[in-house]
């Protein structure tokens, strides 16, 4: 061989793994967690790839990454109703969920968050289960209920959490009252989130398991429709939500709360339920769960006279499902920074298993 095609041939052994690599950067692996069950609702574990067959707009894709996620810790982000009407249902509330984050993963990383009129993060990022108990067992109750405003701003805190897998636990017994935020752009934050949102609504007290039921807005969107109504920012632009006196722990704000601020659409900002009213509109909590993989419960109005055990069943629940996950990820036809949504479907090959998992993902 010459001397010119050996240094040719050095080039091209060099020039292949940075070609490859940077193929790889632009178009980056698409994940996706999804939740199985049988016929009578019981997670389903040892599964292979083969188990599973997986769409993007319709298309058949390659599944490049798989793993069942059983022992695998979690960030997470508990953000929980300390509004007027959970006076009566706080102790039972903090109790739960103090045994709920005792019970998860050791190296689960886990933030406290809770909003009245306005959101205020508790507790940053800890393993620590004490302090956690701690910051729970110090809350107190009053004013109305910027749910919205809370959603959004743990969606953006989880995004910090030192695990790859995340998820957002809420807790609330009320409509939004206080937001600054529209439904619109909590769904849509929900939607680009790419993480899993459980949502606890109470109904309620001493009422029968209900809940109002018409979407906000006009609805929670269509796939790759970005939502309906009121939201005023498009899909992955990064505009920033104003911050006049920012949480601390969560880039680009300093030290001091969230304050609720009068909406364009509702001079009162939030939904228009009355302050201290306890109601709930599981509508809204589905439409959050729906969009993030996740899953909502209702619980019922009359739940302190059962102790916490119908709330204590579901975190025992949501802990379980936690470590009953699957992880499958493939590399999409094109690069993902496209500005599109694009449609996922994953499918069981066993017609007795479920799954559930988020339907789509915003390539911004």
């Amino acid at each position: 061989m010459s001397r010119l095609g050996l240094i040719l041939l050095i080039f091209v052994l060099l020039a292949v793994p940075i070609i490859a690599a940077q193929l790889k950067v632009d178009v980056a692996l698409v994940n996706v967690v999804a939740t199985v069950t049988d016929d009578t609702g019981q997670y389903v574990a040892d599964l292979t790839q083969n188990d599973f067959s997986i769409e993007e707009d319709g298309k058949p894709q390659t599944i490049s990454h798989f793993s069942q996620s059983n022992d695998l810790p979690v960030s997470m982000g508990v953000v929980l109703d300390t509004s007027g009407s959970m006076e009566r249902k706080i102790g039972t509330a903090t109790t739960a969920v103090e045994r709920f984050i005792r019970a998860v993963h050791p190296e689960d990383d886990i933030f406290l968050m809770t909003f009245s009129t306005r959101a205020e993060l508790r507790q940053d990022f800890t393993d620590d289960r004490d302090k956690l108990g701690r910051a729970l067992r110090r809350l107190t109750v009053g004013g109305g209920t910027a749910l919205y405003d809370a959603l959004e701003l743990s969606l953006r805190k989880i995004k910090h959490g030192k695990q790859d897998k995340k998820a957002i636990l809420l807790l609330t017994d009320g409509e939004d009252t206080s937001s600054e935020a529209t439904f619109d752009e909590t769904l849509r934050a929900t939607r680009e989130s790419e993480l899993l949102v459980y949502c606890l609504g109470i109904s309620p007290s001493g009422s029968p398991l209900s809940g109002r039921r018409p979407y906000p807005s006009g609805g929670p969107g269509i796939p790759g429709g970005g939502g309906t109504g009121g939201g005023r920012r498009q899909p992955g632009t990064g505009t920033p939500f104003p911050f006049p006196i920012p949480i601390p722990g969560i880039p680009g704000t300093p030290p001091g709360r969230f304050p609720a601020f009068p909406s364009p659409q509702n001079p009162r900002g939030g939904t228009g339920g009355r302050v201290g009213e306890d109601t709930v509109d599981m509508s809204v909590l589905d439409a959050f769960a729906d969009a993030s993989g996740g899953k909502a419960w209702l619980l019922s109005g009359s739940w302190t006279e059962n102790r916490g055990s119908e709330i204590q069943d579901v975190l025992d629940q949501i802990a379980s499902e936690l470590r009953n996950q699957y992880s499958i990820g493939y590399y999409p036809p094109h690069d993902l920074k496209d500005g599109k949504w694009h449609r996922i479907e994953i499918r069981m090959k066993n017609k007795r298993y479920h799954v559930r998992a988020r339907k789509e993902y915003y390539g911004g």
